[in-house]
């Protein structure tokens, strides 16, 4: 019989689909329950330990028996709901964070962080970039869900991976068109198409340039459409291009063994830089220059990875 966990989510696209890789890595059964922690729970996540404050009293009323095995969460903003769980269970429920907390390790029983985090300690485990649920048996299975999506499409094909970006580097109609005009000479240079996907964080000024170069008939472009053709198209690509402003994005591409491009996109901070020449340095991805070249290297395997080591701890406790 399956272990059960409940997955602790506000909804956060991002952090939610690292919690269900790891759940499944785990071959637990998961339940998302739906929470709102409260502005000072996420300003101060130890607070969930003390069970009669007001943010924490109306989370608590989310936690009714029977308690799962286990509770993953990912963020500091989901950290104080995790803390508020372990105390209401009486410390039944085995909580593994994903992301540093930036918060003392010990109110939690696994944290799984970034070897581009600093935190470390014996109850933590660390990950190359973000974990995943990208494997060769998720790509086989989206590339045949899609393959008619893109059978009009020459080859090479290949996949374009778009974010967004931030209050601190918005993207301009200058930006916009300059990213899109890089597309497009890429194309005519390597006589290929494009499988354009966006993500809920696209400019809409971006979202416009791409929609105008998507009327080429080698170009596909994909705005979050359900059923989401995002992994397919992983799956169906001979290689990828992701823009650098997001690292689960290019953790994603780094997990298919196909050459990786980073596309810049806004200012990196310290963590995502220092990630990006990890995956240089390793031979997973390489400067988008306009070129189209062929190489290999070993995936990223890390939920996995990750997955079997937490499996191993709790078979001993």
């Amino acid at each position: 019989m399956k272990d059960y966990c409940w997955i602790l989510s506000d909804g956060t696209v991002g952090m939610e689909v690292q919690c269900i890789a790891l759940a499944e890595a785990l071959n637990f059964k998961y339940q998302i329950k739906a929470i709102s922690p409260s502005v000072l729970l996420r300003a101060l996540p130890q607070l969930g330990s003390i069970p009669g404050l007001s943010g924490v009293k109306s989370l608590n009323k989310k936690f009714c028996p029977p308690f799962p095995r286990a509770s993953i969460t990912c963020g500091r903003r989901h950290a104080g709901a995790a803390i508020a769980l372990k105390k209401v269970s009486q410390g039944q429920v085995v909580t593994i964070h994903i992301q540093d907390p930036r918060i003392d390790p010990k109110f939690f029983d696994y944290l799984v962080v970034p070897d581009h985090d600093p935190a470390r300690g014996n109850n933590i485990l660390t990950s190359k970039g973000s974990l995943t649920n990208i494997n060769k048996k998720k790509l086989a299975e989206e590339a045949k869900r899609f393959v008619n999506m893109v059978n009009h499409l020459p080859h090479p094909r290949i996949a374009v991976n778009i974010g967004g970006g931030s209050k601190r580097s918005a993207i301009d109609l200058a930006s916009a068109e300059n990213i899109v005009s890089k597309l497009k000479l890429f194309t005519q240079k390597n006589e290929c198409s494009l499988m354009i996907t966006t993500s809920r964080r696209t400019d809409k000024t971006l979202k416009s340039q791409l929609r105008k170069l998507s009327k080429s008939q080698n170009i596909l472009l994909s705005e979050g459409n359900d059923p989401n053709p995002y992994t397919g198209f992983l799956g169906l690509a001979e290689a990828i291009i992701v823009t650098s402003d997001s690292i689960n994005m290019v953790s994603e591409a780094c997990s298919t063994g196909k050459p990786v491009y980073i596309l810049p996109m806004g200012v990196n901070n310290k963590r995502r830089q220092s990630f990006l020449e990890t995956m240089e340095n390793e031979g997973r991805t390489k400067p988008f220059d306009g070129n189209l070249e062929s190489w290999t290297y070993e995936p990223l395997n890390e939920t996995e990875r990750v997955a079997t080591i937490i499996k191993e701890k709790l078979a001993t406790n």
